[in-house]
């Protein structure tokens, strides 16, 4: 496997660092969600609780999206991210940057 180049700039250092913390959030966010499902599953929960059980998988995709929304986000507009948003009163700003390569 081919080893990545070092970061050449400090934002890239900073990108490098975000995106290794929301993959190992991806990851832990995931194992929860099959974690809380087997528990659903084989827990050995009684027949007067399959209703919550079942309350609680139809939320279940809810919360898995948003966690994947939640993640991208902090992908895309974080710390040194390269997309920006901003509202106020005047109205709303979106901003899209990228670096460009000196010729």
């Amino acid at each position: 496997m081919k080893r990545l180049p070092p970061p050449g700039t400090f934002a890239e250092g900073q990108r490098l660092v975000y995106g290794l913390l929301a993959a190992a959030a991806g990851m832990f966010c995931g194992g929860c969600a099959i974690a809380t499902i087997t528990l659903l599953m084989w827990g050995g929960w009684s027949k007067a609780e399959e209703h919550t059980i079942v309350t609680i998988f139809g939320w279940s995709p809810g919360f898995i999206a948003a966690m994947i929304v939640v993640i991208a986000g902090l992908l895309a507009g974080g710390p040194v991210g390269r997309l920006k948003l901003s509202a106020s009163p005047d109205g709303a700003l979106f901003e899209a940057d990228r670096e460009v390569a000196p010729e």
